[in-house]
């Protein structure tokens, strides 16, 4: 009700910039495959052969002519058509083109994919709102980011519980000591839209000036801006020339969650800030994944039965609750 009917990122455009380049992710128990065909159109399909239900694709990424299964050999075209299957000229009445692929809506925001499994899904602006003019305010030049680092962390906590902790910042002071020596957490907010909640804090003053402890702050972007999307995707802005945090949260089981993290920069950002961006961000994780699982296991004890979000602080889970609760309930 929520992962087979909401649009999702999956990646960037640069992971299929060429004909032929794919890769493949999940959405919730969706398998999904995303591919630049011979005419340079982006497509995503159920990443599921129309024979006997394999997974089409077992690898994470490459460049192919064709999609072939890996169980029968059953090959389709980049558009999705059954080009050949083993022995078909012998099967009386077989129709190729009664088998394609099941295609999946895709769409683009700046360098950013999104999918949604739901062919009758409303379009991918309806949901973004305002959000890329907000972002666009920010300073940061969204066309000039690229990926350079990917970290992946298995949570033991549920889905819920990650992205509750993500939306607010009411924790920062006590659990995050170096996210709040670069942003005033004092002058923090929150504010709701429909399908997506923004973050901000201005940057403190003691590193406006030159350079912060952490890395090099300074730049086009001033302030932190951090966006949360429907259902499971967070854009992350920090201060300086152009350092970008992008998190997704998948459900792997009930108490369980892969977080993907890519840390995107524009070329001014050097190596050695690259570097000293990532360690900061690690340590940010590392101690938001403590905080989760702890969570968690309180959950689990039988003992809670409901809390109280201070609203001044913690809106922003109650904006994601309410959708959680509209797309279980309709």
């Amino acid at each position: 009700r929520i992962f087979q009917r909401s649009w999702q990122y999956v990646g960037m455009t640069e992971q299929v910039a060429q004909a032929g380049d794919f890769f493949t992710c999940s959405m919730g128990d969706v398998p999904i495959v995303v591919t630049r065909d011979e005419s340079g159109t982006l497509r995503a399909f159920i990443n599921v052969c129309r024979h006997r239900g394999s997974e089409l694709v077992l690898q994470d990424c490459g460049n192919r002519k064709t999609l072939q299964c890996h169980y029968h050999a059953w090959t389709y075209d980049l558009d999705g058509s059954l080009r050949s299957a083993p022995g078909m000229k012998n099967e009386a009445g077989f129709d190729r083109t009664q088998f394609p692929l099941h295609p999946a809506r895709i769409d683009t925001w700046g360098p950013f994919i999104f999918v949604n499994p739901d062919k009758n899904a409303a379009p991918l602006t309806n949901v973004l709102g305002e959000l890329p003019q907000l972002l666009e305010a920010t300073g940061l030049n969204l066309g000039a980011i690229k990926r350079r680092v990917r970290r992946t962390y298995e949570i033991a906590a549920n889905w819920k519980v990650v992205v509750d902790n993500y939306l607010e910042c009411y924790h920062c002071p006590v659990a995050h000591p170096g996210f709040s020596s670069l942003i005033d957490v004092n002058n923090y907010t929150v504010t709701e839209y429909e399908y997506f909640s923004t973050q901000g804090g201005p940057k403190k003053e003691a590193g406006k000036n030159g350079k912060a402890e952490i890395y090099d702050a300074t730049g086009d972007v001033r302030d932190g801006f951090y966006a949360y999307l429907w259902p499971n995707f967070t854009l992350n802005v920090y201060p300086g020339p152009g350092n970008v945090s992008l998190n997704l949260f998948l459900p792997i089981e009930t108490n369980k969650t892969l977080a993907i993290f890519d840390y995107c920069f524009v070329d001014a950002v050097s190596k050695e800030d690259e570097e000293n961006f990532a360690t900061f961000i690690d340590q940010v994780q590392d101690e938001d994944t403590v905080l989760c699982e702890s969570v968690q296991r309180g959950l689990s004890s039988g003992f809670f039965e409901q809390g109280k979000l201070m609203l001044h602080r913690e809106n922003g889970l109650r904006h994601f609750q309410r959708l959680v609760y509209r797309f279980l309930a309709e």
